[in-house]
């Protein structure tokens, strides 16, 4: 059953305290710069009486936080820096009519999740910056019988994944009266200073679906890569990975040649492999991408340790070049998306969710029952995100209608997720 939301309320929330002067304008880093013109969103999901006490400690919080996330109630001018004019951002209230919060736990329609969110992420509409348009937007979701689900979208030329995680537990500390917990560092601009650039979603029919491995079919996965592969220590996030590639999203559909290679992207958090390595609370766009191209015949016997190879070539000396020279990565970048555009090359992009703090964030009520994001249009991607015990992996799998009407019928993954 589809949720069906009714706004009822909109305002503006403002920081509680005007920004300085010396902070009133923000510039992008040239990892911002490249990041793509979308908004990244988090649904939160709590068991929580719906009370005006709820409404008013939201927008309180939410006001002071953004006393030390002063960008997101800015403005982007000229896309090479955000005007810090204390312009606000977009709040929004609604009521779930149809159904409860322990109904969308049990049988999430993941199609109509977007209606829990302020703006629909990915939408082309969004692609159009305007120094009107705000940069963070937050939509409360009210259900009958207790409960709310909070959205959060953040734009993604101000901020990544990381940045999105440290704002969502940055304000629930602020609502629980911890407003020193996280000082967020708006330095990157300074590492990587801005360059001048020249000015893929797909047209397809895409279907998304939701795959839950618990805790018990990952150790089984771990198994099989032991007695497959000969993989004696690989994470969720790569046991998952090589499951879903070497197994399933890369087998031959129908009319479609044997043999054909492929493509696996996989995004990686910077702030780590620099030197020194940089906070996590460091706010921006801090991430970069392997690309490795495989062939059909290798299937998941080398996949875990061309990852693991791949992924160590992102280290201090390339986020080192990245720094001295700007040009160097732009052809980086350039030749390692040019791999997926070879003819005949089937292409999988990975993103990993997985071990960011979205279930820490507490507002005075609890932990989220649930944290998701919502169905994403781009062909042949894979999200992964931690199930709330943390010992698990939700993958969210888009694909075309046809492939995914093969993927979901493969009795091998129905063993292993649900």
């Amino acid at each position: 059953m589809a949720i069906n939301v009714e706004i009822f309320s909109k305002e503006t929330i403002k920081p509680s305290s005007p920004t300085p002067s010396h902070l009133k304008t923000h510039t992008l880093s040239f990892l911002d710069q490249l990041g793509p013109p979308i908004f990244l969103p988090i649904i939160l999901y709590y068991t929580k009486p719906n009370t005006s006490a709820t409404t008013a400690s939201l927008k309180e919080s939410l006001s002071k936080c953004l006393t030390k996330f002063y960008p997101l109630a800015g403005r982007i001018k000229d896309e090479i820096y955000v005007d810090c004019n204390d312009a606000g951002v977009d709040y929004l209230e609604s009521k779930v009519t149809n159904c409860s919060l322990s109904y969308v736990l049990t049988n999430p329609n993941i199609e109509s999740l977007v209606q829990l969110l302020p703006c629909k992420p990915y939408s082309p509409e969004t692609k159009k910056e305007s120094s009107e348009s705000p940069l963070l937007l937050v939509q409360v979701n009210y259900f009958d019988c207790e409960g709310i689900a909070i959205g959060v979208c953040v734009w993604h030329r101000v901020g990544d994944t990381c940045s999105l995680n440290t704002f969502v537990n940055g304000w629930s500390a602020t609502a629980r009266g911890d407003h020193e917990a996280i000082t967020p560092q708006f330095d990157l601009a300074s590492i990587f200073p801005p360059r001048d650039l020249p000015g893929g979603v797909s047209n397809a029919k895409l279907v998304a679906k939701r795959f839950v491995f618990n805790a018990s079919n990952m150790e089984k996965l771990k198994e099989k890569l032991r007695k497959d592969s000969n993989v004696v220590s690989a994470t969720r996030v790569e046991a998952v990975s090589a499951f879903l590639t070497s197994e399933r999203l890369m087998e031959p559909k129908s009319g479609e040649q044997e043999g054909k290679p492929y493509t696996v992207l996989f995004t990686t958090n910077l702030r780590k492999r620099r030197v020194p390595p940089l906070h996590d609370h460091s706010f921006g766009n801090m991430y970069s991408f392997v690309n490795e191209v495989f062939t059909n015949e290798e299937e998941s016997r080398g996949f875990v340790g061309r990852i693991k190879s791949a992924v160590r070539r992102i280290n201090g000396e390339f986020v080192g070049k990245i720094e001295s020279d700007g040009d160097w990565y732009s052809k980086h970048i350039e030749d390692e998306a040019m791999k997926s555009f070879v003819e005949g090359m089937r292409n999988i992009n990975f993103s990993s969710w997985c071990r960011f703090d979205f279930y820490n964030a507490d507002f005075g009520w609890g932990r989220p029952v649930w944290t998701s994001i919502v169905t994403m249009p781009y062909e042949n991607s894979v999200f992964l995100l931690d199930t709330r015990g943390l010992d698990g992996i939700e993958a969210w799998v888009s694909m075309s209608e046809e492939n995914m009407a093969e993927f979901v019928s493969d009795a091998e993954l129905l063993q292993f997720s649900s």
